[in-house]
């Protein structure tokens, strides 16, 4: 960002809804997570023959690994991150996100002594919560609060002790164009601050409140002395003492530079009041205020200052001060937060306790960020803290922090091959770090990984019928001899960074698509080649650009008879554009200029699936968003080059639509549209095309019966001319089976397979595929402590 007066917005909240909600949409947020082959579910191996007397024995799919001896078969396939803390005095709660191969979802964990033990935590009295976390914790005198997201709606779970947490029935607020930014509890009860998704046109910002955490209630914060809705305040950061909040952020006016807002209330956030300092000799060509925390006795703020000669500078200054309710403001440019020969940090995280401050910082680039921590003792400058590193780690990320009564926690990942583990250090008031994640994932275990198959795909390719996935950490793909055993297994070696996850196959050959791992987020690793070919390797972006959420651009890849495809979303110019590249040998791309791909600052696009048709014809799939709706879409062109989108129906009482999925047959190609609304379950429907993607028919829709219930993505595989589809329904850790089959694409009759293996406890299906007359399945089942994988191959139903 260059010359003065530039709005220098964070990308990402700081505390209360941290990294997982930064500029994103919650109807993104509550997307299923495609992440790795972590979250995809395991294969049982046959290979030797053995059966175990039970449903397991009826025709199993068989992977031959043997041979596969690599390091990275032999390392576990697991993923663990810890998104936020919160503590009161010595007492600490944890939000933890896991996925290993056959769990996915959110644990938290509870600590009694500043975190040197942890126990797990129960919500009405299971481990699992039942539906997704947000990164959001919270504390007050007299209760404890975590929020859960289910069917386009936030629900609050409450404790009186930190380990045993409560589900309220009554849900807070719908999220449909919302963003949650910050939740304080104080003596009067809780209090949320959210923000409307950039475009939708909504309120600066709304508030929610609650005495007891069950009964809530949701207003315009304009009414109450916060800005004007439809206004040009960004909060960004809030923070309670025993009698004040204040909320903190910047106002971004279109007539002079921007410039820090700070508001406080006394009443619990009935009523506010306009406290902003004056920063005309901090910051007089632009400033903000990030973060805002109680010290225990004032108010500490940071942030950022454009001096007088910002416009030869390239980064602003930091801002550091102080404020006491009823006092003035004392700020400060802060040379040891931030100084202007470096990008801003980006997401800190920064906590205050009587052994002074701790903050994490992220800095630089998209490649080459910098991760840091910094520590300030009572009275002193901030001066960055030497972390101790593992030498087998990898690459060492640091993420929330929280004061406990002896100092403070700091929350870390080691990535290492896409598996990223959970840190946790202590600091004590010299800036000594000692480490205490043991006892952390003790309290919150993964099941470790057995030496089986991972499958993402099972799809054909010059004729044969390939299986891709890993063992372990160790990526391998196998052909199929005869109907139901695969062998000759070939594996795949990359750099140390790079996790490879899903395969295509098409007329120019195969394509891996996986993503590494930098510090600021997730570059595309594609992986090319014509049949028989070597593989050509690129790791970098192929648009030009990121996303705002770290996220990798790439999200399909195809390799079509126009060239090798790759496709998703970027962002630039304060909108979200649908992304497309070619490239004839998978090292050099050319993004495809567009005007229907690109996006507008109200109106994103973004694609996430790609086909090609039998006459050529390339089909993308995805959405177009516009405010806090978003429509399906299927781009469709003849050359790669020219696009034509087409926009498919959204069900009535819906607010966002996606493609999820398109499956080519000989006759015409199915796609798989996902829906959601406030209050409403998951929809699936069903659409075909036979003219190229031109038009499209609306077939059947797969929809739970209650908001309690589910239904999984449908597996789709061509059979003959016409396909197969298979999903999971119901409430979860007892969803069933749903087999459709259709001979033409168009109508769709259910079918019941009479298999033992779709009757089981925790049923959930990875991958479907069609070899001879034989449908392949790979999924898992079992309670969720003791999930057992699964690999059958049974006759198609005849229909």
């Amino acid at each position: 960002m260059t010359g003065g007066g530039a709005s220098f917005l964070p990308t990402l909240p700081i505390k209360g809804v941290a990294t997982a909600f930064a500029g994103c949409r919650w109807g993104d947020i509550m997307k299923v997570r495609l992440r790795g082959a972590a979250v995809l579910l395991a294969l049982v191996l046959a290979g030797t023959g053995c059966t175990d007397g039970g449903w397991l024995d009826q025709t199993r799919l068989s992977f031959y690994t043997q041979g596969i001896d690599t390091p990275l078969a032999g390392e576990e396939r697991t993923n663990s991150s810890l998104p936020e803390m919160v503590s009161r005095g010595n007492e600490v709660l944890a939000v933890l996100d896991l996925e290993t191969p056959t769990l996915q979802g959110g644990r938290a964990a509870h600590s009694a002594d500043n975190g040197r033990s942890w126990q797990p935590v129960l919500f009405d009295g299971k481990a699992d919560p039942g539906m997704d976390l947000v990164s959001v914790a919270a504390v007050r005198s007299s209760q404890w609060l975590l929020v859960g997201h289910r069917n386009g709606q936030v629900f609050a779970f409450i404790s009186s002790d930190g380990t045993n947490f409560t589900l309220q029935q009554a849900p807070i607020f719908e999220t449909t164009g919302t963003r949650l930014n910050a939740v304080v509890g104080t003596d009067e009860g809780w209090l949320i601050a959210a923000s409307p998704d950039s475009g939708s046109g909504g309120a600066a910002t709304t508030l929610f409140q609650s005495s007891d955490g069950a009964a809530w209630s949701g207003r315009d914060g304009s009414a109450s002395g916060l800005p004007a809705a439809r206004g040009t305040f960004h909060p960004l950061s809030m923070a309670a003492s025993p009698s004040t909040i204040v909320l903190v952020g910047q106002e971004v006016p279109h007539d002079r530079p921007p410039f820090a807002r700070a508001f406080a209330s006394s009443d619990g956030g009935n009523s506010w009041q306009d406290v902003s300092p004056d920063t005309g000799d901090v910051g007089p060509a632009g400033n903000a205020l990030w973060t805002v925390a109680w010290s225990g006795n004032d108010f500490r703020v940071t942030g950022h200052a454009w001096p007088r000669d910002a416009r030869p500078k390239r980064f602003p200054l930091g801002m550091s001060g102080s404020w006491t309710p009823g006092g003035v403001w004392n700020l400060q440019a802060d040379a040891g937060w931030s100084r202007q020969d470096h990008d801003f940090p980006r997401g800190p995280g920064v906590a205050y306790g009587a052994a002074g401050a701790l903050a994490t910082q992220m800095i630089g680039q998209l490649a080459d960020g910098e991760p840091r921590v910094l520590f300030q003792p009572p009275g002193q400058a901030w001066s960055e803290l030497g972390m101790p590193q593992q030498s087998d780690a990898g690459l060492q990320l640091y993420g929330d922090v929280t004061a406990v009564e002896d100092g403070f926690l700091v929350v870390g990942t080691s990535s290492r091959h896409g598996n990223d583990g959970t840190r946790l250090w202590h600091v004590d008031g010299s800036g000594n770090v000692t480490g205490r994640d043991s006892p952390l994932t003790t309290a919150a275990p993964t099941a470790a990984a057995s030496g089986d198959a991972h499958v993402t795909s099972i799809l054909s390719s010059g004729g044969k019928t390939i299986a891709f996935g890993s063992v372990r950490s160790q990526p391998a793909f196998w052909e199929l001899q005869g109907e139901q055993d695969f062998r000759n297994y070939t594996t795949l070696v990359g750099q140390e960074d790079q996790t490879l996850d899903t395969m295509a196959a098409g007329p120019r050959g195969e394509m891996l698509l996986g993503e590494s791992r930098t510090a600021n987020g997730h570059l595309p690793v594609i992986w090319s080649r014509t049949e028989s070919g070597d593989w050509s390797v690129h790791d970098r972006s192929v648009f030009g650009a990121g996303t705002s959420q770290g996220k990798s651009e790439v999200r399909a890849v195809l390799p079509s008879r126009h060239g090798f495809l790759a496709a998703g979303s970027y962002d630039t110019e304060g909108a979200t554009h649908a992304g497309l590249a070619v490239s004839e040998d998978g090292d050099s791309w050319s993004e495809v200029q567009s005007a229907e791909l690109r996006g507008a600052p109200t109106a994103g696009r973004s694609i996430g699936s790609l086909a090609e048709t039998p006459s050529g014809t390339v089909l993308a799939g995805g959405s177009v968003d516009d405010h806090e709706q978003s429509d399906a879409t299927v781009w469709a062109s003849t050359d790669a080059h020219t696009w034509k989108p087409v926009q498919l129906p959204r069900p009535e009482g819906y607010a966002t639509a996606q493609v999820v999925s398109l499956t080519p047959g000989p006759l015409r190609t199915v796609a798989v549209v996902h829906s959601s609304g406030p209050g409403k379950p998951a929809r699936f429907d069903i659409f075909s095309s036979g003219d190229d993607g031109r038009t499209w028919e609306q077939g059947p829709a797969l929809e739970a019966t209650s908001q309690e219930h589910s239904v999984a993505r449908p597996r789709l595989a061509a059979n003959g001319d016409g396909f197969v589809l298979l999903a999971t329904r119901g409430p979860a850790g007892q969803a069933e089976a749903v087999l459709m089959l259709s001979k033409d694409g168009r109508e769709f009759t259910t079918k019941d397979l009479g298999h033992d293996a779709f009757d089981q406890e925790g049923l959930a299906v990875s991958a479907v595929g069609v070899a001879g007359k034989k449908l392949l399945v790979t999924g898992v089942s079992g309670p969720p402590e003791a999930r057992r994988p699964f690999g059958i191959a049974v006759d198609v139903p005849s229909l």
